[in-house]
């Protein structure tokens, strides 16, 4: 039930950004990047995987403290653990690239809160094993279809807050997956959890 409710509020904040530029035309232009921290949430999942977070979007500024954003970008995420059973050592890396889109609602002037919905659409999967068993290496580095890894779309939940000063402006966001990251029933468990901070530019287009 969660994932649909995630996927209305999104599609219900991107509706609204869409009319509110048609009737305020008071629209900023944002282009951002930065840096993304991804782990999941299994209990056997020990690391995380710091990636690249480039995104651009409308921030649309509805009344004087509350506005809309809508975004889409590039988000790095993943995950690891060790590996220490019958015999065997090592490490297990999980990468994944999204392309994602992002609903949010902006409360507050400089300084402003942030809370919407995420989806997320994967672009690559790899799975890298570094492993030994028995002091022989078998490591391997593989993608997520050779593996036969068949991934969710990834919904989320988002908060978090931003700082601007005229044109520039920095966002630290921090997103709760709510689909699995794999959808077959022998895959690695576990739904993404990621904390993100973003250097952003504003450029005006409209008012």
């Amino acid at each position: 039930m969660r994932q649909p409710l995630a996927l209305s509020l999104c599609a219900f904040l991107l509706a609204i950004s869409t009319s509110a530029a048609q009737a305020q035309r008071t629209t900023d232009f944002m282009l951002g990047a930065g840096a993304t921290m991804g782990f999941a949430t299994d209990e056997e999942a020990t690391e995380s995987r710091i990636g690249l977070n480039v995104v651009g979007g409308l921030s649309l500024r509805i009344i004087d403290m509350v506005g809309l954003r809508a975004e889409a970008g590039f988000v790095q995420k993943g995950t690891g653990s060790q590996i220490s059973e019958d015999g065997a050592t090592g490490d297990l890396d999980i990468e994944i690239d999204y392309l994602v889109a992002r609903g949010l609602l902006e409360i507050g002037g400089d300084f402003h809160i942030l809370a919407g919905a995420s989806l997320g659409r994967d672009l690559q999967c790899n799975v890298a094993i570094d492993v030994s068993v028995e002091g022989r290496d078998l490591s391997t580095e593989r993608s997520c279809d050779e593996m036969e890894l068949d991934t969710n779309d990834d919904v989320g939940i988002v908060g978090g807050a931003g700082y601007r000063l005229g044109p520039l402006g920095v966002t630290l966001l921090f997103t709760e997956g709510l689909s699995d990251i794999f959808s077959n029933e022998n895959a690695p468990e576990g739904r993404n959890r990621s904390i993100s901070l973003t250097g952003s530019i504003r450029i005006p287009m409209v008012g």
